[in-house]
């Protein structure tokens, strides 16, 4: 049976995420990978880059 939406944020405010840790989604939340790659494409440009600048990319 499907839980409501409410259920689910009743679930989700009770866990906690000290930490950043996240571990409660395991198996329950994905994302998928852009076709693109970010890191290929910019390892191509930074190759021939004089100076880049990296802004709260992680």
């Amino acid at each position: 049976m499907a839980r409501s939406f409410e259920e689910l944020v009743a679930e989700a405010d009770a866990v906690s995420v000290d930490g950043w840790d996240f571990s409660w989604l395991d198996g329950r939340a994905y994302e998928q990978r852009p076709s693109w790659g970010y890191a290929r494409q910019m390892a191509a440009r930074l190759a021939t880059a004089k100076a880049a600048l990296d802004i709260q990319t992680g």
